[in-house]
């Protein structure tokens, strides 16, 4: 039987904790846009609000487990946390920006009209699209491991 790669483990690890973290964000993301009142948020609208910060609570899942079971790093580090900051924050805008526009396309052409099920249309395409742009900047930039040191099980 022939071993799984190194890559394949990471990926598989980080997909399961990706899930974990959509989980989280997708329920405060309903939970927000449920018991916010209408237009509390006018000025960003209430879908920018419970959007952002439904992605901070799955950030927070993302970054502890994948730090301790995906990357195997262990012990506090302010720049690769700065680092994971800066990628997550670019995926952030990213993944709200796309949201939205995701949304707006939903919502103003006829031909969707009767689509059930936009605001988790809107959310699986913009988490998708944002979880590609965050494994890859984990892997190669924020827990990236030496090669003297390599990667170990």
């Amino acid at each position: 039987m022939k071993p799984i790669s190194v890559l394949k483990k990471q990926l598989i690890k980080f997909i399961t904790i990706g899930l974990l973290a959509a989980l989280v964000d997708l329920a405060c993301y309903y939970i927000f846009l449920n018991l916010l009142p209408e237009k509390a948020f006018s000025f960003m609208g209430n879908e920018v609000f419970a959007k952002t910060i439904s992605f901070l609570c799955g950030l927070t899942i993302t970054y502890f487990f994948n730090k301790k079971w995906t990357w195997k790093q262990s012990g506090s580090s302010k720049r690769r946390f700065a680092k994971f900051v800066s990628l997550y924050g670019f995926s952030l805008v990213f993944n709200v920006a796309m949201n939205s526009i995701l949304l707006y396309i939903l919502k103003s052409n006829a031909i969707f009209s009767e689509l059930p099920y936009k605001y988790l249309i809107a959310f699986i395409g913009a988490t998708g699209i944002s979880a590609s742009i965050n494994f890859l900047g984990q892997k190669f930039w924020v827990f990236l491991v030496p090669k003297t040191h390599g990667y170990s099980e």
